[in-house]
């Protein structure tokens, strides 16, 4: 069965716009939201990150500033510049080679008024040119940088297995007459100040550099020529900057893996959304189309349709409520039948009953009157059979009248337990006559019923009369009272008779039919009618060869019909 305006279908179609939509939109315009927020954190990274570039980088020519600042300042080194390379005083000497041990220089170098090399303090660090090697060295060609009262001299380029270097130079003046006697410089390690550079950040998308006068040179002290966009910080020195080169497709290439997996996930969300809904149409269609064929059926006059329930889901509740509404439809349409069928009988009944009791007076009157003047034995015989036959069709008719016009209930208060001795004192000798043990249970729940107690009684009657005539000599009758809900309570008949088969239980209350040779077929009938009266039902439970239950339900006081 296909279904146009299928649930499922519009569920789908939703979800799959609830769930695609916004990957779309996402995806379009998420080159547009990183690159503004690739370049705010970028640049808010970077800059922050040059800045602290320089304060190290400053920090250390600071230091190296006070360095030489305190040894030019000492009054013995003007002479010492001037002196030959031979020959140093031991103070002067400890405190150079003090100076001179320090990890980021190879060493200290004094020169002379016209530019010559005079001495040569060597440090810890010291190698090649001018310490141990006969290479020449010469500083006239390297670029001269001005700052803070000193000149940096260089930077030399690595080569050959030679390191870079730098100088840091200041003049000596003679404390006697102001000339210029020569000057002192720190041989600085190159790579001592491209090490504060770092290491390379954002997984090796950013490379710090060393911008001087000499070129650019990498954390290692190498030179290098950078082909991406660099991005400079502020200066150090004149002509000395730390700057970061940036890869621009490593910078967004993280992004674009980013975008490709939300694509991988847009059309696995798609794939898995088809999938998954295919499977519950299926599925849902399964489950629906046995609530279709059951509203068919019932549609049909087949209320004795049910639908088997398979789980605890929403659908297995819909059948449930189907089954249940299918059971009330049944109960509620055989009720109808029910009543209007006995309402038709009830009306023939009132009509047959008025229409052959006045004959019956007649003729009863007339065989009594020919009984008393007839001599004759066997005709008196017959005339006495006619006046018996006479009084049974009475009382048939009795019946017929009483089922077809029932009195009103008067509802009121009944005790249970009063009304279980009244019964026991008025039945127990026809059950002791038919050698059956009548058995009235107490009360324990001291049970009140809203009921009238005559036609109560009148039920019970019968059903105490079915039940002794169904039970063989020597087997008894019970009565008890039980609880069957909070505003109802039921008085139960139970027999140790042979019990009946299911076809006969179901019509065992219907009108004229019986099982007894002279039987009417209305008793029953006329307790459940007055039992209905009454707001209570009358149900018959039996297993053959166990014996027979019938129990009256009944109203408990404060309940209302």
């Amino acid at each position: 069965m296909r279904i146009r305006n299928s649930l499922v279908r519009k569920y789908f179609l939703v979800s799959l716009l609830g769930a695609v939509l916004p990957m779309v939109l996402v995806s379009a315009l998420y080159d547009r939201y990183a690159s503004a927020l690739l370049e705010q954190i970028t640049g808010e990274r970077l800059s922050a990150q040059l800045a602290s570039t320089a304060s190290r980088l400053n920090s250390f020519f600071d230091v190296r500033v006070y360095q030489i600042e305190t040894l030019s300042n000492h009054p013995a080194l003007p002479l010492l510049a001037q002196a030959p390379l031979t020959g140093l005083d031991a103070e002067i000497d400890a405190l150079l080679r003090i100076e001179a041990d320090v990890p980021d220089l190879y060493g200290i170098l004094m020169f002379g008024a016209s530019g010559q090399l005079s001495r040569i303090i060597a440090g810890q660090a010291a190698s090649g040119a001018p310490y141990w090697s006969d290479l020449a060295f010469d500083v006239a060609t390297l670029p001269v940088t001005p700052a803070s009262g000193v000149d940096v001299i260089g930077p030399v380029v690595p080569a050959d297995g030679a390191s870079g270097w730098f100088l840091m130079r200041q003049s000596l003046r003679n404390l006697n007459n102001g000339d210029h006697a020569g000057s002192i410089a720190l041989h600085v390690r190159l790579a001592s100040v491209t090490e504060l550079l770092g290491g390379a950040s954002l997984a090796g998308i950013l490379q710090p550099v060393l911008k001087t006068p000499a070129g650019i040179f990498n954390v290692v002290g190498q030179p290098v020529t950078p082909s991406r966009q660099m991005v400079a910080g502020p200066e150090v020195l004149p002509g000395w900057q730390p700057m970061l080169v940036v890869d621009p497709d490593q910078l967004i290439k993280p992004f674009k893996t980013a975008r490709h997996g939300l694509y991988f996930a847009s059309i696995t969300a798609l794939l898995v959304i088809i999938v998954l809904f295919a499977r519950l149409a299926k599925g849902l269609r399964r489950r629906v189309e046995p609530l279709t064929a059951g509203a068919e059926a019932v549609s049909t006059g087949d209320l004795n349709y049910r639908i088997r329930v398979l789980g605890d889901d929403e659908i297995s509740l819909v059948a449930t409520s189907f089954n249940s509404m299918a059971s009330k439809l049944q109960e509620m349409f055989e009720r109808t039948v029910r009543v209007e069928r006995l309402a038709v009988l009830g009306e023939f009944a009132t009509g047959v009953a008025h229409e052959i009791r006045n004959p019956l007076a007649t003729i009863k009157t007339t065989v009594q009157a020919l009984a008393r003047s007839e001599k004759n034995n066997e005709r008196l015989e017959l005339l006495e059979d006619v006046g018996r036959e006479i009084d049974r069709l009475n009382r048939v008719m009795s019946d017929l009248l009483e089922f077809g016009r029932p009195r009103p209930p008067d509802l009121q208060a009944v005790s249970a337990r009063a009304l279980l001795t009244r019964l026991y004192a008025l039945m127990n000798p026809s059950s002791l006559q038919a050698s059956i043990d009548l058995e009235v249970a107490e009360d324990q729940d001291h049970v009140t019923f809203h009921a009238d107690e005559d036609q109560v009684i009148q039920i019970l009657v019968n059903l105490i009369l079915n039940a002794v005539q169904a039970t063989p000599a020597g087997g008894s009758v019970r009565l008890q009272v039980a609880r069957t809900g909070p505003s109802e309570a039921a008085i139960e008949v139970r027999d140790t008779g042979t019990g009946v088969d299911e076809a006969v239980l179901a019509r065992m209350a219907d009108p004229f039919f019986t099982t007894k040779p002279k039987g009417s077929g209305l008793g029953l009938s006329i307790a459940r009618q007055l039992a209905e009266l009454q707001g209570g039902r009358l149900e018959f439970f039996s297993t053959l060869g166990e014996g027979t239950m019938v129990r009256l339900t009944l109203p408990t006081q404060g309940d209302t019909l």
